[in-house]
């Protein structure tokens, strides 16, 4: 009985506890929900008060330095008006079939696109430029500047959040003080005149959230996934980030690798767990390898084509960049100045690196080492980490490294982002101890906003410094500069096109910018970009046009350069002769500027040939003989296509010279000078037609129409600075037009008959006589060329190291070009499997765990 009712009130009391236990844990589960959202929508309220208040500190920037709609200013200023605003308006070429991803036939007689995609264009936001008209881009680039400034504070404060959680931070409000810190740095706002670099600033943050979830134990999708973006989007930033986070992983996991139970372990005294956890922490870093090569592998089919683009231009063994004959960047004790406020000196090699990040972040940098509560192994790596980066900006070998292995043409220390990152990442650290010891609420509150406060104005402040310390020293385009010259040549080019739908060139001889085929959408000759054709450069200045560095052009040609090269038109703000048909007539264009004109001896881009031909004597100082030669191979017959004039020089004084020339010919006359003086301008007859020495006039120029015995006087004045400048080589020549006609009927004879041609590829006919064995074309020599003759695949050749040329047997033939960029099927291959095995390392521990 006693038993019996003991056991009843027991059942009692158990079955009481286990419902009042049943309720405190459906509270208590309740209350976690709770928790849960409560924590999820503070983290949304932070990520959008770092979005919306970076984007309305760039707008004051912007509104304070009279840019547009605020002011009169656009942002195109350096590479963002020379090749920027130009490679984002060509994305809607390559949308609207004109050209494909692969080939643009606007850049250098046409060539591989892909480079220039991957290097400038391949971020997301610039496809937003397609929501806008050419005449509007650079208001678009001004919108995605100011998203691209706010992603930044917005990826900072993501990656903030997770170490606040990480390290049991307080006070979401106080992580807004390093974001804007991130996002108004001096690097961003100098560097936002190359916004395709701001990706890297944008995307570390993230690829560094995912290195630390890799330390947490976890497999590595966010690391994969956001450092393969960064590459799609900018491979160059891409590289340097992949430096710097590998030194952070391994900074991070050295810091939190078990010494202890290590030397446990090899005395014999470790636990299981701690043998399991030791090896828990190897693995962790083969998984972030294991990571980055998955990421890396996934962004083949970019990165491919852009490392063989390279080795055309860049990495090309004919190109010899500029070299530094010293090992240092500068003084050393310099480099400190650059951690003040408002400090900009100079966006050129002169310059010091942009590592500023707020005075308060600097501040709480130094703090950093002073706290006890990080560990001495943190410490000591991030200050590895600053010496090096101090290191690395001083010594030039290191500094390449950095930079690709290639020292810098202009935009230095392109790679400083990542220093300033460091200096905010120990401030951030620091906010959180500090964060963690201040008890008193509404003390700690006040402390963050005033701290908040001033690093708004002060960064807002050095970024307004920023901007104008840049106007100073290049200026930026003129809102109405961009407008006019839209207006001015669109129409001439829409009507062109629309008029004539062939495969031709058009040849300009002016410029907004070196670009300008790109920007306007027409097949074009000049071009400037890290993805050049460094053969094509040195073929048109050895024919006596324009050339200097990464940039070839079209200035400076003759009928017969135009000829060759297919140019069937020419946009010109100078008369030209009369050779050229005049289209639309200065008084018939806008603003009674430009005009254009036809060429009618223009060859098609092939035309069939005795057999393969071969350039000699194209290295001469003579620029008109080296077109002689350079005919002379294509035809095998020699002639001679300009007429030496009769010279009589003399120098009447310091700064000026004069030519006085007898015509030889009734034809167009042209002149190329050599000599020391840095700039001049060209009289004829008295009457002012151009300047000459400067990198876009030292080419052939065009003097004009006589007629045969005419006294022609040409005057030649420098600057007058006190030194005495003359030519140290000159050449006065007539060209000899009847024998280019002569020439180019024979040429064009048995021409390519095109039949389609969009997208990288042409199709068409050519009849070779019997006496014919080999095509020759205008199309720069690229290894993704495919070329069929009647469906076979066929091998091609270079003429002068620079055109296409290839063997064809007399009879018609059906003939096709198809362009594929080099390595693009390579890294879709290479994609293909690393995507597989990404899926199959990412889902095998849920695999092994259902068996």
């Amino acid at each position: 009985m006693h038993k019996a009712k003991k056991k009843t009130i027991s059942t009692y009391h158990k079955k009481n506890h286990t419902k009042m236990s049943n309720n405190t844990s459906k509270y208590s589960a309740e209350d976690e929900q709770t928790s849960k959202v409560s924590a999820r929508s503070k983290s949304v309220l932070l990520y959008s008060a770092a979005f919306l208040l970076a984007e309305l500190m760039m707008l004051f920037i912007l509104k304070a330095n009279h840019f547009y709609p605020f002011g009169t200013k656009s942002m195109l200023i350096m590479d963002m008006r020379d090749q920027n605003v130009e490679f984002l308006a060509s994305l809607r070429s390559m949308i609207h079939g004109d050209n494909s991803l692969f080939f643009s036939w606007a850049r250098s007689m046409g060539g591989n696109y892909m480079g220039v995609f991957a290097f400038y264009i391949s971020s997301p936001l610039s496809f937003l430029t397609l929501l806008f008209p050419v005449s509007k881009m650079p208001v678009a680039i001004e919108i995605i500047t100011v998203l691209k400034i706010g992603l930044c504070s917005l990826t900072f404060v993501i990656y903030a959040n997770y170490l606040r959680r990480k390290y049991n931070g307080q006070r979401y409000f106080a992580l807004l003080i390093p974001a804007i810190g991130y996002a108004f740095m001096s690097y961003t706002m100098v560097y936002s005149l190359s916004i395709m670099w701001l990706d890297g600033v944008i995307f570390l943050p993230l690829v560094l959230l995912g290195a630390e979830k890799i330390l947490d134990g976890k497999r590595g999708i966010c690391f994969i996934i956001c450092y393969a973006l960064l590459c799609m989007s900018n491979y160059y930033t891409g590289y340097m980030v992949g430096i710097f986070t590998g030194l952070y992983f391994l900074i991070m996991w050295i810091c939190n690798y078990n010494a202890h139970s290590s030397r446990q372990h090899v005395s014999g005294h470790s636990t299981i767990s701690e043998v399991y956890s030791n090896k828990e922490h190897w693995k962790r870093l083969l998984h972030f390898v294991i990571a980055a090569l998955l990421a890396v592998a996934m962004t083949a089919p970019i990165l491919l084509p852009a490392l063989k683009a390279l080795m055309s231009g860049k990495l090309d063994s004919g190109f010899t960049g500029y070299e530094p004959q010293q090992s240092t960047n500068f003084v050393f004790k310099n480099l400190f100045t650059k951690l003040l406020p408002g400090k900009y000196d100079s966006i050129t090699n002169s310059g010091l690196p942009s590592i500023y990040p707020g005075l308060l972040l600097l501040l709480l940098a130094v703090i950093y080492f002073l706290l006890r509560q990080i560990k001495l192994r943190e410490k000591i790596g991030m200050a590895a980490m600053l010496i090096l980066f101090a290191i690395s900006f001083y010594y030039i070998p290191l500094d390449k490294v950095w930079h690709g292995f290639q020292y810098p043409n202009w935009f230095p220390y392109r790679y400083a982002f990542l220093c300033s990152f460091t200096l905010i990442y120990m401030a951030l650290r620091s906010i959180m101890v500090i964060t963690q010891l201040v008890h008193k609420k509404y003390v700690l509150s006040a402390a963050i906003t005033l701290c908040l406060l001033g690093t708004i104005i002060d960064m807002t402040g050095n970024g307004r410094k920023m901007f104008d310390g840049l106007d100073k020293e290049f200026g930026y385009t003129e809102m109405a500069e961009y407008t006019k010259f839209i207006k001015e040549t669109q129409t001439l080019v829409q009507k062109i096109q629309k008029q004539d739908k062939d495969l031709y060139r058009i040849n300009q001889t002016y410029e907004f910018s070196k670009n300008d085929a790109m920007l306007l959408g027409y097949n074009g000759m000049t071009h400037y970009s890290s993805a050049f054709n460094v053969h094509v450069n040195k073929l048109t200045k050895t024919l006596g046009l324009a050339q200097s560095y990464f940039w070839n052009s079209g200035y400076g040609s003759t009928p017969l350069t135009d000829s060759l090269f297919g140019c069937k038109y020419v946009l010109s703000r100078r008369d030209l002769s009369a050779v050229y048909a005049t289209i639309d007539s200065k008084d018939n264009t806008l603003n009674d500027m430009a005009a254009s004109y036809q060429n009618n001896m223009a060859l098609p881009f092939a035309y069939a040939v005795s057999d393969l031909r071969k350039a000699d004597n194209i290295a001469q100082q003579s620029v008109f003989s080296n077109e002689n030669s350079f005919v002379t191979g294509i035809t095998g017959k020699h002639k001679n296509y300009f007429w030496n004039c009769n010279v009589t020089y003399s120098q009447e004084a310091a700064n000026t010279w004069t030519y006085q020339i007898t015509a030889a010919s009734n034809n167009p006359m042209y002149l190329y000078m050599e000599g020391n003086s840095p700039y001049a301008n060209v009289y004829v007859n008295g009457t002012y037609i151009g300047d000459y020495f400067s990198n876009e006039t030292n080419c052939i120029l065009y003097l004009g129409n006589f007629k045969q015995n005419e006294t022609v006087t040409v005057q030649v004045v420098t600057t007058d600075d006190g030194n005495t400048y003359g030519p140290s080589y000159a050449e006065i020549v007539q060209l000899d037009m009847a024998t280019v006609r002569e020439t180019m009927q024979s040429l064009a004879g048995n021409a390519l008959q095109v039949k389609s041609h969009s997208h990288g590829k042409i199709t068409g006919s050519i009849t070779l006589a019997d006496d014919q064995q080999a095509v020759m074309t205008s199309i720069p020599y690229d290894k993704g060329w495919t070329i069929l003759v009647d469906g076979k695949k066929v091998n091609y050749t270079t003429y002068a190291d620079t055109f296409m040329q290839f063997k064809c047997s007399p009879g018609k033939h059906t003939v096709e070009f198809r362009y594929v960029s080099p390595g693009f099927k390579l890294g879709i291959l290479i994609a293909v499997i690393g995507l597989f095995a990404a899926i199959l390392y990412l889902c095998y521990p849920k695999i092994l765990s259902r068996r």
